[in-house]
Formats: structure tokens, sequence, C-alpha cells
């Protein structure tokens, strides 16, 4: 997931609150605040809120905003350390591994090795 620069150079995905997540995952999805709000069953206002930090969502919230905007409810709370895949978005995008590009493919060969390596596998 890249979000968009702060102002410091240092700054790590652990920056980012989780209204800047959502805002960030609603602009890529080519959403507005009233089409998440309404797609979520919840008020356009809440959606600002959230995403000004001016209201903590719920878990149940998240839930329905992450369903919205088609991603596993963990990749709102990824850090630098934590990776998610969000394998939904990736199965319905790559059906087939000769859809996958060579960077993707070599990326995604190198996680299973290394899950196997670690007995996860």
């Amino acid at each position: 997931m890249t979000l968009p620069r702060k102002a410091r150079s240092s700054t790590s995905v652990s920056d980012y609150k989780i209204g800047e997540r959502l805002k960030y995952y609603r602009t890529q999805r080519g959403l507005s605040q009233a089409q998440l709000a309404r797609d979520a069953r919840l008020s356009q206002p809440t959606i600002a809120q959230i995403e000004s930090g001016r209201k903590d969502p719920s878990v149940q919230t998240l839930r329905m905003i992450a369903r919205v905007l088609d991603t596993e409810l963990a990749s709102l709370f990824a850090m630098n350390d934590v990776f998610v895949f969000d394998l939904r978005r990736l199965r319905r995008k790559y059906n087939h591994r000769d859809k996958l590009t060579p960077h993707l493919y070599m990326a995604l060969g190198q996680v299973v090795q290394y899950a196997r390596d670690i007995k996860f596998l």
C-alpha cells in the first residue's frame, strides 16, 4: 500500500491513521465520500469525520467500509513489518497464473518459498 507523502521524510505506514488509510483506499477506488457512505449504509458526514480523525469507527463500521472498498479489514491495519495480502482481490484480478505480471509472479513465488522455509506451508 502506498499512501500520500507526509511532511517528514522518514514516514512509515504506521504513521498513517485509520482515517487517512480509508481516504487513500476510497480515492484509489474512485469513490466519493457520498458513494462510500451510501454503499456502506452510513452517512456522508460519518465518512468525513472518520477520514478527518474526528470520529473513531467501530469494528462493525470498518467491516462495512472494507466490504465496499473491496479489501480485507486487516489491510487497514497493515504496518511496516506486517504485510497483508488481499488474496480475494488478487484471485479475482488474476484468476490464472498466466495473467500475473512477471514482477508479481516473482514476488508471490518468494513469499511462498519463505512460507515453506519457515514451515508455514
